[in-house]
């Protein structure tokens, strides 16, 4: 990969598809540890939980760069 083309902003949700679509791949061991690092941090949601708020930050991210998106509702 060549980060000379790549502003630094997309950087971020790229990492982010990365560590999702590894946390996905693994067996129960590495589940395990990343429910422990989770756990020492007070966070009781599990490996699932962090990969939902790996992929739902990196569509926050994706939408606030495609611009503000219009109402389609009433003003």
């Amino acid at each position: 990969m060549n980060t000379g083309e790549t502003e630094p902003n997309d950087l971020v949700p790229l990492l982010l598809e990365i560590c999702e679509d590894f946390l996905a791949q693994p067996g129960p061991p590495v589940h395990r540890e990343v429910d422990d690092v989770l756990h020492a941090h007070g966070i009781t949601g599990g490996p699932g939980w962090l990969i939902d708020m790996l992929a739902l930050s990196r569509l926050r991210l994706q939408n606030t760069d495609d611009g503000p998106k219009p109402s389609s509702g009433p003003c």
